[in-house]
C-alpha cells in the first residue's frame, strides 16, 4: 500500500503540480513582509562539508526588485563589524557563504543575462576577490501567487555540491570548480534565512509554511514524500515548523520546531549605508497558509463549471477575455509545465502567441481561474 500511495503521488504530481491554489481555509503559515525566516548555526554543530536540506512551501506574493534583485536563500552573518573576520564584516555580511537572489530583467557584472524573476545562486570561495567571489547559475522561473515546493540542499562529495528542487523536479545540480583547500570556512555566526534583505537586494515578499531542515540531502523520492508531510520517522529532521497549532517561544523570542530540536526566529535586518550591521528578533506575523494534499490532488477541484474567462486558440494565438478585467495569466502545458506568463495589468482581453510545437491539452490560470484549452 505505501508503494502504491507514492505512486499515486508521483502521478497526481506530473499532472497536477503549480496549477492550482492552495486551499487555505484551515491552513496559515508566516507573512515574512520585509523580514527574513532563520535557523541560527550555533546550535547545528556544522561545518563546511556538512549535508543538509532546507524545504519549504512559498507563495511570492510580489516581487518588488532592487538594483540587484530580490534575496531568497542565503547563509551568512548580518552582525557587520569591520574587525571581525570571523564569519562577520563585509562582504559576509551581505554575501555571505551561499546567497539566491531572484534576479530581474538585466545584465550582470560578469555578463550573463537573466530573464525576469529567474533564481540564481552564488557561492563563496576562500580567499576570492570582492568583485568575483562566485560561481553563478541560472535556473527557475518565478511566478507570483503561486504555491510551489521549494528544497534547497549542500552536500560534499570530492567538492561541494547542491541541487535545487521545485516541486520535486531537480531544477538544478550545481557542482563547484573549488578544490577542498579553497572551501570558505563555516561558522557559528551563521545564519540560514529564507529572505529579508541585503547589499542591494530587496526583501522576499512572501507567504511561507511548513519549513522542514534536515542534516542530510533527502533524495528525490524523499523530497516529494516530505511534500506532504515531514518525515518525522527521519532521524536527520532537525527542525520543522508547521504554525498551524500555536507557536512556542523561548524567552529570547525564538520558535522551537513542532518536531526536532532546533530554533528558528523572524529577523529584522538592521542596515546602515545600505550594508547590513545586525539582527533584531521579531514576533512571528501569520498569513496565508498551505494545504499540500490540496495543491498536490488535483486540477479539477479549481476549475470552474462556468468561467467567468472565456479562453481560446485562434492562428497560433491565444485569447483571453473578461469584462471584469485581467490580472495574471499563466500558460502550462499538459504536463504542468509553465510555457509563459503575463500582467493584463487589468485589461479586459489580451492575447498570447503560443508556441507551435505545442499540442493538445493546455491549461490557462487567470487569476484564480484554471481552464483547459484544446490547441
Amino acid at each position: 500500500m505505501k508503494k502504491y500511495k507514492f505512486y499515486f503521488v508521483i502521478l497526481s504530481l506530473i499532472l497536477s503540480l503549480s496549477l492550482v491554489r492552495a486551499n487555505d481555509n484551515n491552513s496559515r503559515g508566516i507573512d515574512l513582509e520585509e523580514y527574513a525566516f532563520g535557523i541560527p548555526a550555533d546550535q547545528l554543530n556544522f561545518n563546511n562539508k556538512s549535508p543538509f536540506t532546507l524545504s519549504f512551501w512559498v507563495n511570492i506574493k510580489e516581487l518588488n526588485h532592487a538594483e540587484g534583485g530580490t534575496q531568497f536563500i542565503n547563509i551568512r552573518n548580518p552582525n557587520y563589524n569591520a574587525a571581525f573576520n570571523k564569519g562577520g564584516g563585509y562582504p559576509l555580511c551581505d554575501w555571505g557563504y551561499i546567497f539566491s537572489t531572484i534576479q530581474e530583467y538585466g545584465v550582470d557584472d560578469f555578463g550573463k543575462v537573466w530573464k525576469d524573476n529567474e533564481l540564481l545562486i552564488s557561492v563563496r570561495e576562500d580567499g576570492a576577490s570582492q568583485a568575483t567571489p562566485y560561481t553563478r547559475e541560472k535556473t527557475y522561473h518565478f511566478v507570483p501567487n503561486n504555491w510551489v515546493y521549494v528544497t534547497f540542499q549542500s552536500y560534499y562529495t570530492s567538492k561541494p555540491e547542491m541541487e535545487l528542487y521545485i516541486n520535486g523536479e531537480l531544477i538544478l545540480k550545481f557542482k563547484s570548480f573549488f578544490s577542498s583547500k579553497n572551501l570558505f570556512a563555516w561558522h557559528n555566526e551563521y545564519i540560514i534565512m529564507i529572505g529579508g534583505p541585503a547589499y542591494n537586494r530587496s526583501s522576499l515578499n512572501a507567504y511561507i509554511d511548513k519549513v522542514q531542515f534536515y542534516n542530510k540531502a533527502l533524495s528525490q523520492a524523499e523530497i516529494i514524500e516530505s511534500m506532504t508531510a515531514p518525515l518525522l520517522n527521519d532521524a536527520s529532521l532537525l527542525g520543522y515548523w508547521d504554525f498551524e497549532d500555536g507557536c512556542t517561544t523561548d524567552a529570547d523570542g525564538f520558535m522551537l520546531a513542532d518536531n526536532g530540536s532546533v530554533k528558528s526566529a523572524i529577523y529584522k535586518i538592521l542596515t546602515s549605508s545600505n550594508l547590513s550591521v545586525g539582527t533584531e528578533i521579531q514576533p512571528f506575523v501569520f498569513g496565508e497558509g498551505v494545504n499540500p494534499e490540496s495543491v498536490i490532488q488535483g486540477v479539477e477541484e479549481s476549475i470552474a463549471d462556468t468561467p467567468n474567462t472565456k479562453v481560446f486558440v485562434s492562428n497560433e494565438m491565444l485569447n483571453i477575455e473578461n469584462a471584469e478585467g485581467i490580472n495574471s495569466v499563466v500558460v502550462y502545458d499538459a504536463m504542468g509545465k509553465v510555457i509563459t506568463s503575463v500582467n493584463a495589468n487589468g485589461a479586459t482581453s489580451t492575447q498570447i502567441a503560443l508556441p507551435s510545437t505545442i499540442k493538445g491539452v493546455i491549461m490557462v490560470k487567470v487569476d484564480s481561474e484554471v481552464i483547459k484549452v484544446i490547441k
